[in-house]
């Protein structure tokens, strides 16, 4: 393991494996018959299948504060990105 790595164990850790994002992104397209949203592909990456639970702490606090900012970003809309 690289240094880099060895520095910060949760900074980039994700459970989509040699799938790239894109291709993540288009299979939960299909899934979905709509284009998902950031959120959505985001838990499809960095959740458990088995217990739906982020894969680390820092994770769940990427989603709980980007959730928290398009609710005060769009408060009010009918639809959020």
């Amino acid at each position: 393991m690289k240094v880099n790595r060895e520095a910060n164990l949760e900074a980039n850790i994700h459970i989509s494996g040699s799938v790239s994002f894109a291709t993540h992104q288009s299979r939960l397209e299909k899934e979905l018959k709509r284009p998902p949203t950031f959120q959505e592909l985001f838990d499809k990456t960095h959740k458990k299948k088995e217990t739906d639970q982020y894969i680390s702490d820092r994770a769940r606090e990427v989603a709980e504060s980007y959730s928290q900012q398009m609710t005060e970003k769009y408060a009010g809309e009918e639809e959020q990105p």
